[in-house]
């Protein structure tokens, strides 16, 4: 077992830090071409004409492709997450064609025989661009006469949602004690130690694509969408080793569309590998968000109601649809009881990089516009911060707590369990309160500042309950589990492998798993939002009963006993009261790949997707 002393062992670390692991650029698939991306050095400008006759005539270079190069494949790529709210998503295309609205956008696209060649030949390549008043600032945006982004859309503003639940009017005009804030959260963005990388391969007319990502299954759709293709033509494949993800691997990106399509017209396999500067430029980041917010309350610091009116900036593109201020606005009631609400964002367009999931993706920025109201209204009450969230707090016999809050497509908000108050007292109980106060006030009078932050934090995770595993038990008795879910370093192999162990009594380390690969599983969620021990495990726990069922029927027809009676322990099937009797998983999956069980279909093995229904 891969344990000392209480500690799991990682399986995938060894691998990792000797240097052994394998990431998409160490994939060396034969014939394979180079592909470097010309990118926008304007925040907003007119394409009047690029010429690539120059790029094209140099030595190695194989083409180069601009929108109209790509056909159908070059039109407007899907959002990430479709929301009511937004009727009229300004997509992004592979290619820029008439118009770039933010620094980086790709324009152009070389295929080289090799990286290097490739990024030669980008400079010789002639864009005539007329230059265009760019707007980076959310609430420049909406500024009269400012510049308008897309003009279809007639403003900025590309959507507005609005949540109320009760009379938030009321309470503010009656409340003892209102107090307001302006909290702007800044944006942030995630540098995986591996960037964006994919390798696309055409043949035998179908679509093979590795590529660092979250969502195989995702990918695999829009990819095949975008290419005209069925989405049983098209294979992706997460390598095993995904150097880090935190949400911005999850959208999708025109790169992926351009390579792809690429790699098909020329019949021969394209990489492309993101530098490290490209990714501070273009990788999806989280945004500016501007809250203007409002607390009513009781003279004793009982929360009557709240009303949050904020921008979130979009960035150029709607890339990831609603679900980042949807997040921040269901996370800004935190874990309180709030009695009434008026919630509402407005999603405004800027040239800047288009915002995408990153680490939680808008969830703690709801927390932050709570948590700080909360410490305004202490100001204002003069009470301990502490005492104000203890007696606001969701009583743990209150559960389940509706806030009156829904989700577009995944219902309401409601918080099934949870003792809030205990948790924060364990809190304080583990920093020692009273000790750190008293240091506080020590350091204080010497001249030095010891700041003592309190937060609660709830979060919905695990959403969109969908993702399947198959557990397999072979004819020899070793154990395959398949996950659609793919790892960026979260210790997948070592979850699934002793979770799927101990249900079947299989030692973990000698278990097979095999994730991110839309080939080996057929549908899936991916790895996002805190979900797969609790949806992919979930999944895999589920066809583990499934096939242990299955093998104690196998176990009773060979041991002439009834299911009931076989008792299954650290492996071995026996029958109850008769231990001298046993079998190992090697001769019961022998017998059920034999089919040599009446009724029993051959092999050992199940496929489970899991819902949250279940």
């Amino acid at each position: 077992m891969a344990e000392h002393a209480g500690v799991v062992r990682r399986r995938e670390d060894p691998r990792l830090i000797t240097g052994a692991g394998e990431f998409v650029d160490d994939l060396r698939v034969p014939g394979c071409l180079h592909a470097a991306m010309l990118r926008s050095p304007h925040a907003h400008a007119r394409i009047r004409a690029i010429d690539v006759a120059t790029a094209r005539r140099l030595p190695g270079v194989v083409g180069v492709y601009v929108a109209a190069d790509l056909g159908p494949a070059g039109e407007p790529m899907p959002i990430y997450a479709p929301h009511p709210a937004l009727p009229v998503p300004c997509k992004i295309m592979p290619l820029a064609r008439e118009r770039v609205r933010f620094v980086g956008e790709p324009v152009a696209v070389v295929i080289a025989e090799d990286v290097y060649r490739a990024w030669d030949a980008l400079d010789l390549i002639r864009v005539k661009y007329e230059p265009l008043p760019a707007v980076v600032d959310v609430e420049a945006a909406l500024a009269p006469g400012a510049p308008i982004l897309h003009e279809e859309i007639g403003s900025n503003v590309v959507a507005e949602w609005r949540q109320r639940v009760g009379d938030v009017d009321e309470a503010l005009r009656t409340a003892p004690v209102t107090v307001r804030a302006r909290i702007r959260l800044a944006r942030g963005g995630a540098h995986p130690l591996e960037p964006r990388a994919l390798v696309a391969q055409w043949k035998d007319a179908r679509l093979t694509v590795w590529g660092a990502v979250q969502m195989v299954h995702r990918h695999r759709g829009v990819i095949a969408g975008q290419l005209g293709l069925p989405e049983e033509h098209v294979r992706v494949i997460a390598p095993p080793d995904v150097g880090g993800g935190f949400g911005t691997k999850g959208m999708y990106y025109p790169e992926y569309i351009a390579v792809a399509e690429l790699a098909r017209q020329l019949g021969r396999p394209v990489k492309w590998i993101e530098t490290r500067r490209e990714h501070t430029l273009v990788a999806c980041v989280e945004r500016d968000q501007v809250h203007d917010v409002e607390i009513a309350a009781t003279r004793n610091g009982k929360l009557l109601g709240m009303r949050d009116d904020f921008l979130h900036e979009m960035g150029a593109y709607t890339i990831s649809g609603l679900n980042l201020p949807q997040n921040a606005m269901i996370h800004s009631v935190g874990s309180y009881v709030i009695p009434t609400l008026d919630l509402r964002f407005r999603g405004v367009m800027t040239s800047t990089t288009p915002a995408g999931a990153y680490r939680g993706a808008g969830r703690p920025y709801g927390t932050a516009v709570i948590e700080r109201a909360m410490d305004a209204l202490a100001r204002e009450l003069r009470m301990d911060p502490v005492e104000l969230r203890r007696r606001n707090l969701v009583p743990a016999d209150r559960h389940p707590y509706a806030t009156g809050l829904t989700t577009a497509g995944r219902g309401p908000v409601d918080y099934d369990s949870g003792d809030y108050p205990r948790c924060m007292e364990l809190a304080l109980e583990t920093l020692d309160l009273p000790a750190a106060r008293t240091e506080q006030a020590r350091l204080r009078k010497e001249g030095r500042y010891l700041g003592i932050g309190v937060v609660n934090y709830v979060e919905a995770t695990a959403t969109v309950p969908n993702e399947s595993a198959v557990v397999r038990v072979h004819a020899d008795g070793a154990v395959t589990v398949v996950s659609g879910a793919a790892p960026q370093g979260q210790g997948h192999v070592t979850m699934f492998s002793r979770l799927v162990g101990r249900h079947l009594g299989v030692d973990p380390d000698s278990i097979e798993v095999l994730t991110g690969d839309t080939a080996l599983v057929h549908t899936g969620g991916g790895t996002y939002g805190s979900r797969t021990a609790a949806i992919g495990g979930s999944a895999a726990l589920l066809a583990s009963r499934a096939v242990l069922e299955k093998a104690r029927r196998v176990a009773a027809h060979l041991l002439e006993a009834a299911p009931a009676d076989i008792v299954v322990e650290n492996g071995t099937f026996s029958v109850r009261g008769l231990p001298s009797r046993t079998l190992g998983w090697r001769e019961v999956a022998a017998a059920a790949h034999a089919g040599r069980v009446p009724g029993e279909d051959a092999g050992l093995e199940d496929t489970h997707v899991f819902s949250v229904e279940q």
